[in-house]
């Protein structure tokens, strides 16, 4: 009964946060369109509709919901498009058993982690640049792979497809807009909205999530 009205008064509270944000200062612009879905620190499902934030949830329960949008992967030591069911066409693009993690930037370029510790930006098996030192994970990719990111040693980095660090706000996931002018980072208390190539965020959501997604809603 006790865990239940702890629910109920943080269930209350989120929902005061959200109407305060409707009505103030900071209300999203309506450019900001589509709906965040998202996972809370427990793992539920939920989502908020934007701008006019109407949140509805989810009875599905899972920590990860950030959507992949292709079937690039990497499978003993090498990265391909995997069709399904197998064999159904797969096409593989490079051979390198140092490759751990794949994002996907459109036509045949990805970004890739090494293991030994430096992240990649390739061309089918050439390899383009190498963008970062450091052990990275969690690879994503905005909806055409013009941005992505990774989990570093010192938290959420992002980049352009070119390979430049984009100066976006400390958090420990990311998602972009189906028209990729905006990105959403989380932070440890809420969602930050700020344009996808960097800059001062245009909203700040009061929402702790473990991971989002941005779709059109």
């Amino acid at each position: 009964a006790s865990g239940l009205a702890v629910a109920a008064v943080a269930v209350v509270g989120l929902v005061a946060a959200l109407d305060a944000l409707r009505g103030g200062p900071e209300a999203l612009p309506p450019e900001v369109r589509g709906e965040l879905v998202y996972s809370d620190p427990d793992c539920r499902r939920h989502a908020v509709r934007l701008p006019d934030l109407a949140r509805r949830d989810f009875l599905t329960v899972g920590c990860g919901v950030f959507t992949r949008r292709d079937n690039l992967g990497v499978r003993d030591g090498e990265v391909a498009w995997f069709a399904y069911p197998v064999p159904g066409g797969t096409t593989t693009l490079l051979r390198n058993p140092d490759v751990r993690e794949v994002a996907w930037l459109g036509s045949r370029r990805f970004a890739a982690a090494l293991a030994g510790g430096s992240l990649t930006i390739w061309e089918g098996d050439r390899l383009l640049r190498v963008v970062a030192r450091g052990s990275y994970r969690g690879l994503r990719a905005s909806p055409t792979g013009r941005y992505f990111a990774g989990i570093g040693e010192a938290g959420l980095a992002v980049f352009d497809a070119k390979g430049r660090r984009l100066d976006l706000p400390e958090g420990h996931a990311v998602a972009w807009s189906p028209d990729e002018r905006f990105a959403a980072v989380a932070g440890p208390s809420e969602v930050a909205i700020v344009p996808a190539g960097g800059g001062d965020p245009v909203a700040r959501i009061p929402l702790s999530v473990a991971d989002l997604d941005w779709q059109r809603g």
